[in-house]
């Protein structure tokens, strides 16, 4: 089940939020977006996929603000999930001038992407999103080099100082994007709401009490007296 703070169902977040701004055709992917998050706010759930990549990314980001806060401003710290309208994110790190998302590669390779291809589109537009919300002119994408856990228990480490361990890269603020932003989300927000309107039709039964009787099922008690076990003090 997804730890995600419900605060954040059906809301456009930082992370998902490069697909209103796309290159090509954005049918698809505003489509597809919709649905999840019609799925989010009506289920109150979220599906959790995890990868040993994306384990890694979240306890390094841990680390990646102790070397923060070590090495650039001991006053940075991890702000709460916010929320506006429909729109919502969690970043990483915030200071008084501009806010942080950690990026922590698995590799070294694509830890020196960062600083020979700079970010993607979609790293851009989370940026974007942040400064919006959380009303910074400047944000930073700050890739962090540790080493995986199988490194670690081989012994292996990168041959990178400490001190160089991270490659900041500054996104400043695009006057557009909120007027663009506001333009766009109520497609997204409409194509929400008719998928919510199709599970309201399909699942007659409220979805408060399909939870509670989800979990009063898996609270049952099991005793069966035609049990075949006896237990003798």
């Amino acid at each position: 089940m997804s730890n995600l703070s419900e605060k954040r169902y059906g809301l456009i977040t930082g992370s998902k939020c490069h697909v209103l701004f796309p290159k090509r055709s954005a049918e698809v992917g505003q489509r597809t977006y919709a649905k999840q998050l019609a799925m989010a706010k009506y289920f109150k759930y979220s599906d959790e996929i995890s990868t040993w990549q994306m384990e890694h990314g979240h306890f390094a980001e841990v680390e990646a603000m102790g070397w923060f806060q070590s090495n650039i401003d001991p006053k940075a710290f991890k702000p709460d999930f916010i929320s506006f309208e429909e729109w919502g994110g969690s970043a990483d790190c915030l200071t008084e001038n501009y806010g942080v998302d950690f990026k922590c590669p698995t590799t070294m390779e694509a830890w020196l992407d960062y600083l020979t291809d700079g970010i993607s589109d979609q790293q851009y537009w989370q940026c974007q999103m942040y400064m919006f919300l959380y009303k910074k002119p400047l944000w930073k994408i700050c890739a962090f080099l540790t080493e995986t856990f199988r490194m670690g228990e081989n012994g292996d480490r990168y041959p990178i100082a400490e001190q160089n361990r991270m490659i900041s890269i500054d996104v400043e603020l695009d006057v557009t994007f909120e007027p663009r932003l506001r333009e766009i989300s109520p497609k997204i927000i409409e194509m929400r709401e008719s998928f919510i309107k199709q599970f309201e039709l399909h699942f007659k039964v409220p979805i408060v009490k399909q939870l509670s009787d989800a979990f009063n099922e898996s609270s049952v008690d099991n005793t069966d007296d035609t049990c075949p076990h006896t237990y003798e003090d």
